[in-house]
């Protein structure tokens, strides 16, 4: 059973609210907002998303270099966008713009006081983003609800396995962080980090030893993390039940279903994901009615198909809030398959919902015929294979694999490897596959672990 916390109201009412306040966030005026909005109609939702992205747009065109000459080039002017068939008329935005026009894109007049963020780069272009107050804000207020949907309130203990908790500092600057920042951050925040770049059995031990001692009401980290944390509670034979949490919430990366049901099996407690970017913070959360709604009052989120017959398109996204570095109609490089209204929800949800979230365009193989083959085709091959502890599948040219096999005990073997190399020829349009076993398969600079990399 998990201990009283009698910390947790004392930072959900005085510290994280005075916190806000100190850097200039009105949160409770924020978070009453939100909470309310949430129930809007579908239509009302929508007209909320067209005022705040249209007081955008006139901001942009005042007073950030890049919009005011990408609108002049068009011919474009703020007043010109009167409808949502008006805003589609805004050129898409792609990361290498965003890269090459770093500067041009940061306001003259800025609503408040900037801080800059950096992005993994796992798609090979990491970007430096300006980020304000209010944007910040309205990030950590969408989390904030979304974990209440599920009965989790600010404040309840945490433990966290992602990329943060491993300094890359030096001298000083490592000492302050190691031993005074961060621990005074994690202390005030109710929550305990793990690092997901040291994932050895003596750290997993650790990790479910202080998850006993320290009775969390969540745990939140990548789905790959606490998959392999799950494995090894299987393999010590410990009973993951035995945390008593509420919830598991995974973020950046895709979650699988086989990662879902693996995680909710161990730990006896449903699994939510969260989608979100450094570039628009949080965008959609899962919700209790089995459906992902997207945070609508603070982003516009578009699913843009190349023909209106493919099952799935790219992301596209605009940050509503973020008035010192505008993200207008910004390509994630991500896949979906659609939008639906909100007043689908059961629960009464009015924030649309998105639907076939399937991951990164890089992660999508893309066959010599133009077919194309989801990475979950790989993770549904693996079932039929003994002992594959790890892998990860590199496609080197349109018709050759790398296959990475990290192997648990001596089941693997010379038939498993044919077996392979059979089905995917057949599978896959007769392409070759070169199976390596390995010790260890790495993770990309942000932490993550990418099961499928396509590098056509």
């Amino acid at each position: 059973m998990s201990r009283k916390d009698y910390y947790a109201p004392l930072l959900r009412n005085w510290v994280y609210p005075l916190a806000q306040r100190l850097q200039g966030r009105d949160f409770h005026t924020t978070m009453n907002a939100a909470l309310r909005d949430q129930f809007l109609s579908s239509d009302e939702v929508r007209e909320l998303q067209f005022q705040k992205v249209s007081a955008l747009i006139r901001h942009a065109c005042q007073t950030v270099p890049y919009y005011r000459q990408a609108f002049g080039k068009i011919g474009l002017e703020p007043g010109d966008i009167k409808t949502w068939e008006d805003f589609k008329n805004i050129p898409i935005l792609t990361k290498e713009l965003l890269r090459v026009n770093e500067e041009s894109f940061i306001s003259t007049k800025p609503d408040s006081a900037l801080f800059m963020v950096k992005t993994s780069g796992s798609t090979g272009t990491p970007l430096k983003i300006m980020v304000g107050q209010r944007a910040a804000l309205r990030a950590n207020v969408s989390r904030i609800r979304s974990l209440k949907w599920w009965g989790i309130e600010l404040g309840d203990r945490e433990i966290r396995l992602t990329n943060t908790g491993l300094s890359f500092e030096r001298g000083w600057r490592k000492f302050y962080s190691d031993y005074i920042s961060t621990p005074m951050r994690n202390m005030l925040m109710n929550r305990k980090y793990f690092s997901a770049y040291t994932m050895t059995p003596k750290m997993m031990q650790e990790h479910w030893e202080v998850i006993l001692e320290f009775s969390p009401r969540y745990i939140f980290g990548f789905p790959s993390a606490y998959t392999i944390f799950a494995n090894y509670l299987h393999e010590k034979g410990y009973d993951g039940r035995e945390a008593n949490l509420k919830l598991v919430v995974t973020s950046g990366e895709l979650l699988h279903e086989w990662q879902e049901q693996l995680i909710t099996t161990t730990f006896g407690c449903p699994v939510a994901d969260e989608y979100g970017s450094v570039e628009a913070g949080v965008i959609a959360y899962s919700h209790p009615c089995g459906d992902m709604h997207m945070m609508d009052d603070g982003v516009i989120v578009e699913v843009i198909k190349s023909n209106p017959g493919d099952e799935y398109g790219q992301l596209v996204v605009t940050n509503l809030d973020n008035w010192g570095h505008p993200i207008i109609r910004f390509n994630l490089n991500d896949l979906a398959k659609t939008i639906r209204n909100g007043h689908d929800c059961s629960l009464g949800i009015g924030l649309g919902i998105l639907e076939g979230l399937v991951g990164r365009s890089q992660d999508v193989l893309r066959l010599a015929s133009g077919r194309i083959v989801y990475n979950h085709y790989f993770h549904n091959l693996v079932k039929y294979v003994r002992g594959v502890k790890q892998y990860q599948v590199i496609q080197k040219k349109p018709d050759h694999f790398e296959f990475k096999i990290l192997p648990e005990g001596d089941t693997f073997n010379h038939e498993q490897e044919i077996y392979i190399q059979d089905v995917v020829r057949e599978h896959l349009e007769g392409s070759t596959i070169v199976i390596k076993i390995v010790d260890n398969i790495p993770r990309d600079p942000s932490g993550k672990l990418r099961f499928v990399i396509s590098e056509v």
